[in-house]
């Protein structure tokens, strides 16, 4: 996997634009199974207002996931925006086994070493956090038989439908009149 590396020496109060493209394969993903089937296209502004480091941008890919229904491939679009704070962290900071607390701005900037941003790592967690939670191949995909695992949007299977356990039925009451008033 090639990186990335924005130079931090040298910037200063103005900002630094950059864009670029990382073909699949270049960011890893496979951790996460996830298979990059299209170039992520990024854009990014790198200023130093303060002492913070701010990076934002856009980026947008296509990647293929396993359907959370049916587990067969399915594709999804990411276009995603960005506005991230880092800041150095040098090693009086704090000590990691401290508690200490933290007020809104403390969770919105991240903390770096060294001299050098790594953007292909930046952009791996953007594209990650922008995935939905479930991902669908269809919006209407019938997902495995819970008994014989058959694929239902390939083909049906003789398994017992619904089986409730008597105790539910109570909750199953509920969820009709709910049900019934919604429509």
């Amino acid at each position: 996997m090639t990186k990335y590396f924005v130079d931090l020496k040298d910037l200063t109060q103005e900002k630094l634009s950059l864009q670029g493209s990382f073909e699949p394969g270049r960011i890893d993903f496979s951790a996460d199974n996830i298979k990059q089937v299209e170039p992520l296209v990024w854009n990014a502004t790198v200023e130093r207002p303060g002492l913070e480091l701010r990076v934002a941008g856009s980026l947008e890919t296509t990647l293929e996931l396993n359907c959370s229904r049916c587990l067969e491939p399915a594709r999804c679009s990411v276009s995603k925006t960005f506005d991230l704070f880092f800041r150095q962290r040098d090693e009086f900071m704090f000590d990691e086994d401290d508690e200490i607390e933290l007020d809104e701005k403390d969770t919105r900037t991240a903390f770096f070493t060294g001299t050098q941003l790594a953007i292909g790592d930046l952009l791996r967690e953007q594209v990650l956090l922008a995935l939905p939670m479930k991902v669908l191949c269809t919006l209407d995909c019938k997902g495995l038989c819970p008994q014989c695992g058959t694929n239902l949007n390939l083909k049906s299977c003789d398994c017992a439908k619904e089986q409730f356990n008597p105790n539910l039925d109570a909750l199953l009451e509920i969820k009709r009149r709910l049900e019934d008033r919604s429509s």
